[in-house]
């Protein structure tokens, strides 16, 4: 029998009740298909009040350029932040001359104002689940952004204090959702950011969750559920490539033009821009929760294997950068393995590279056919549930074993 994707594939066969929890994938099915809770709510702002909680959150009143060259200034007016109907509102305005003071009493002119909030200094995590249900403002110049900042950056500085964006949508490229981390050694600054991005065609249309989980092993991001983006931690204790376990605090801000948002210019008929935050919901890990332990297997027996290793690389696995994750020979074999902790129920796309190259996606990588490769480039996919399990290894650029 030819099986088109090489695959391992746990699955249990139960049938569920569509559930609030099975929606959020709060729920997980041992192997006696008991659903047993994977996270647990520690903290939420429903916005169900007459204003916005500032026991919760600070609203930023900073002047227009003050990062990215944005133009918009932040202000802490009820008509840039504001509660209706159970959502928290962002509002963009064009006020052509408005006048005001930043909070260090610098005066300012402006010509846009919008809205910023954060949890600084009030509350703040270390690894959880962040779910955040919104609808993106539309129109070229917006630039809304759902992100976490390291509480110590006030001692260390950007990026050094990590930056986790779960989500950044600008409206020159609807409905294209980008997720990043920024550090000392990953960022944009020297374009060494790790990115990953979906498309959502109606993220300007109706509300959508963008959630990331986050755990000593990964950081793992996802919309309505679905993963499209993954950041394994490899960096061996580097705090320069992995500053993501220290407490990090959540920013809701829809910034006007910019470096990024305005590269396509600011659309003045776009006016008011309006992002809706319907919740911010935060869980932590509970005492069931398991990584699941993967054991990725490749034979380079008919291969000369490179000075620099054997990698597994490509497809959504390895965190959106050509390098990919370092695997290791096995004694007196000529198999390369690696061991991942994975998110359970979660899937992934790779391929097995011989070679480290860092800084580009040419060269080394193994060319498959599409019996066992899905999609544009025909990389390899995996399934998993919840049972630790051991891939069998696989002939580089081949469908099954080596002969």
């Amino acid at each position: 029998m030819m099986f088109r994707i090489h695959l391992i594939l746990m699955i249990l066969t139960v049938t569920l009740g569509c559930t609030e929890n099975e929606e959020k994938k709060d729920g997980i099915i041992d192997e006696g298909g008991i659903i047993v809770s994977q996270w647990e709510q520690v903290w939420a702002d429903e916005f169900d009040g007459e204003a916005i909680d500032e026991s919760q959150w600070n609203k930023l009143r900073w002047r227009p350029g003050w990062v990215n060259n944005e133009q918009q200034a932040y202000t802490n007016r009820d008509t840039n932040l504001y509660l209706d109907d159970g959502y928290l509102v962002i509002q963009g305005l064009t006020e052509p001359g408005y006048y005001g003071t930043d909070y260090t009493g610098t005066a300012y002119n402006a010509d846009y104002t919008s809205g910023r909030v954060n949890t600084d200094d009030k509350v703040s995590w270390t690894y959880g689940r962040f779910d955040i249900r919104a609808k993106l403002p539309k129109g070229n110049g917006s630039w809304p952004a759902i992100w976490m900042l390291g509480e110590n950056i006030s001692s260390v500085g950007w990026p050094k204090c990590g930056e986790i964006d779960i989500m950044e949508h600008v409206g020159f490229d609807d409905g294209v959702i980008h997720g990043s981390i920024h550090t000392e050694d990953h960022n944009h600054m020297n374009n060494t950011q790790k990115s990953g991005t979906t498309f959502i065609e109606t993220a300007t249309d109706s509300f959508h969750v963008y959630s990331l989980e986050w755990t000593p092993s990964y950081l793992h991001y996802l919309v309505d559920n679905e993963s499209y983006f993954f950041v394994y931690n490899d960096s061996n204790g580097d705090v320069g490539k992995w500053p993501f376990d220290e407490p990090h605090y959540i920013i809701l801000n829809l910034a006007i033009g910019g470096d990024w948002g305005g590269a396509q210019g600011i659309d003045p008929s776009a006016f008011p821009m309006k992002m809706l935050v319907d919740y911010v919901r935060v869980y932590k890990m509970s005492e069931n929760f398991n990584n699941v332990q993967v054991k990725f297997q490749v034979d380079m027996k008919n291969e000369t294997v490179s000075g620099t290793g054997v990698w597994l690389s490509g497809g959504n696995i390895s965190s959106g950068q050509p390098g990919g994750l370092q695997m290791q020979p096995v004694s007196d074999t000529s198999i390369w393995e690696a061991t991942l902790a994975l998110p359970p129920n979660s899937s992934y796309t790779y391929k097995f590279r011989n070679g480290h190259y860092p800084d580009t996606w040419s060269g080394g990588w193994e060319v498959l056919t599409s019996e066992c490769g899905v999609g544009q480039y025909n990389d390899r996919w995996l399934s998993i549930v919840v049972s630790d399990t051991t891939l069998a290894p696989i002939c580089f650029g081949e469908c099954s074993a080596c002969d």
